[in-house]
């Protein structure tokens, strides 16, 4: 791909970041619905901690993309993109991080105000590796963290088929410069065009 064609995509850090988040978060839908049914026991324990280890994972790549982004703006948008389209752009993957980041806090948050606080000062995740519990926080608010938990669970969904809806649209029914700029989406026209 040409250099003037790389100016218009994500770079491969940020591609990364992207579709690191992306796939942990699926896997974290997944376990999340799993565990969520299962009895107490020794099996949903150690799914439970599958879902810790993969919200700090969330959490810490999550922090590193805005941090990356914030040092690296994202490319310019193709001249023929509608204002609404680049606001309602703006405003989802705003809204990604906000929920992304409160999700894991207030997950967080749900565990550091449970028993298992009262007991340890950190939460086993997989791979005997363990995470500090947030010190301090009151035990009364151990409801108000699982259901504020439990909506951004569902505004991620609302979030979810919003991007995919609108990724489906720039790739199958737009066919523009858009579906080209987050790696390893190309163009129709420019899957044939040399790279030199």
């Amino acid at each position: 791909m040409s250099r003037s064609r790389d100016t218009d995509r994500y770079s491969r850090i940020a591609a990364i970041f992207h579709w690191g988040v992306a796939i942990l978060l699926l896997v974290q839908i997944y376990v999340g619905w799993t565990f969520g049914d299962m009895e107490r026991g020794a099996l949903r324990t150690e799914w439970f901690n599958w879902h810790k280890t993969l919200g700090f994972a969330i959490l810490l790549l999550t922090v590193g993309r805005l941090v990356w982004r914030l040092v690296n703006p994202p490319p310019a948008w193709p001249a023929q993109t509608p204002t609404w389209e680049r606001w309602l752009a703006r405003l989802n993957h705003a809204a990604f991080y906000i929920v992304l980041i409160g999700l894991s806090l207030t997950g967080w948050a749900y565990i550091s105000t449970g028993s298992g606080a009262l007991q340890s000062a950190t939460t086993p995740l997989v791979g005997g590796l363990s995470f500090p519990f947030i010190p301090g926080l009151p035990r009364a608010g151990h409801a108000a963290f699982e259901d504020t938990h439990v909506l951004l669970v569902k505004v991620t969904y609302a979030l979810l088929i919003l991007h995919v809806g609108a990724v489906i649209k720039h790739l199958v029914f737009d066919r523009g410069a858009i579906a080209s700029r987050m790696p390893p989406f190309t163009r129709r026209e420019d899957r044939h065009k040399p790279t030199n």
